[in-house]
């Protein structure tokens, strides 16, 4: 690239910028509504051909090798590197860069893109980011199924056209029905291209909590979706008020109850020498004050109090240090039930013990009526069984336990019963 040249692309990206922020500072009130919705248009235009840019710098980044020369792992940490991007993001970035942007030889010759059709739509800004990974990901797969070159040429501009007219989720019925259509027998060439395409993460979303997203092969997802629907079902309360939770609550509680029920399985591969641990860290004034937050092995925040429910529940290790770190306290996992106490709980309770609750043995975990951060013993008197669900609520909701006889009775609040007569589960 010449001087001249380059002088030219620094001041087209000045000039891109500066009528950006020009449009951004418009008065609208004085256009008419034909006005308005054409400008909001021609805004998203703007936006995808914007976007449409990665594929251009992209490649020149890896042609002139600026990835490897900062030692990074690949293309995709680099850019999210530079840009502070997620890694999901800049991935799909590399991604589509790699079908749409100019590809350069090893002798030094510039190819075409390989998908040029989508890419020439990509840059007109008329597809979005969303479409273009349906669009790659159903022609990454009769690619593979090695249809011959004129078929997928005639898919890509098919599916590119049905872009302009469905958002990207019909867009991705449309591409199934496609690839049913043109590969009636190519369920093992789908199978091979899930298996390359499998994806979970689980990253923070800057606000406490944390964004899961996955690609499921077909047996993972069917896995899932039994496994978490039998534990998402609504549990009515003891006087049988509907449950409140959302769909969406629900399937985030029955994960995490296949999380705790695994974490409590004898076949959880060790870590660092270790079965598999939840490590919470915390300062001696966070721990005796109970205020603060701890911290995981992984990062996460979490109340003090709410480390040691955890501590009640699962297999914990924690530390206690000084404000310089140093080590000043650490607990195990010592609290945690025998299998001879276990046994003589099932055998007890047979499942959840709250009043109303039908939930077997297997999904249920320990819990200290009086508890064990306070002093609470691990002994069958101060211990029942509850699910996931009721074990998060018997304390929020107002009710407390007491053991009569050795048997956990459940007394309710006042507001369910101005008596607070014991209840039980009469399984």
């Amino acid at each position: 690239m010449t001087t001249a040249l380059a002088g030219e692309v620094v001041a087209a990206a000045d000039a891109a910028l500066a009528a950006v922020s020009e449009l951004t500072s418009c008065d609208l009130t004085a256009l008419d509504e034909r006005q308005l919705l054409d400008v909001i248009r021609a805004v998203e235009k703007i936006r995808r051909m914007a976007e449409s840019f990665d594929n251009v710098t992209i490649p020149e980044l890896e042609a002139r090798g600026i990835p490897a020369r900062y030692v990074l792992r690949g293309t995709s940490q680099f850019v999210a590197g530079l840009l502070n991007l997620a890694p999901s993001e800049s991935g799909a970035r590399v991604r589509h860069a790699h079908e749409l942007g100019a590809r350069v030889q090893l002798s030094g010759q510039i190819s075409p893109p390989l998908l040029p059709g989508l890419a020439a739509a990509r840059a007109a800004g008329m597809v979005t980011s969303k479409q273009v990974d349906v669009i790659i990901r159903c022609l990454g797969t009769l690619r593979g199924a090695q249809l011959p070159v004129d078929e997928l040429a005639k898919a890509e501009m098919f599916l590119v056209e049905q872009a302009e007219l469905f958002d990207a989720a019909t867009l991705a019925g449309i591409a199934k029905q496609l690839l049913d259509t043109l590969l009636p027998d190519g369920t093992l060439a789908d199978e091979r291209l899930q298996q390359r395409r499998r994806f979970l993460s689980c990253v923070p979303n800057g606000e406490g909590m944390h964004r899961l997203t996955a690609d499921l092969d077909t047996e993972t997802a069917a896995l899932a979706l039994t496994v978490l629907h039998s534990l998402a079902a609504p549990k009515p309360s003891a006087d049988g008020d509907r449950d409140e939770r959302t769909a969406g609550q629900r399937m985030h509680d029955a994960l995490r109850s296949v999380l705790k029920i695994a974490q409590r399985s004898a076949e959880l591969p060790r870590s660092a020498g270790l079965p598999a641990t939840v490590l919470i860290t915390m300062t001696v004034e966070q721990f005796e004050t109970r205020t603060g937050l701890a911290a995981t092995s992984f990062g996460q925040k979490m109340s003090v109090d709410q480390a040691l429910r955890i501590a009640d529940q699962a297999c914990v290790a924690w530390v206690v240090h000084n404000s310089k770190g140093g080590v000043l306290n650490y607990g195990t996992t010592q609290r945690c039930a025998t299998e001879k106490q276990t046994l003589a709980l099932i055998a007890r309770d047979k499942g959840c013990a709250f009043p109303g609750c039908t939930d077997p043995p297997e999904w249920t975990e320990k819990h200290h009526v009086i508890p064990w951060s306070q002093g609470g013993q691990t002994d069958l008197n101060n211990l029942v069984l509850l699910c996931d669900h009721h074990h998060d609520r018997i304390d929020s909701h107002g009710w407390r336990i007491v053991m009569q006889a050795g048997v956990p009775w459940f007394v309710p609040p006042r507001w369910i019963d101005a008596g607070q007569t014991p209840r039980r589960n009469h399984r």
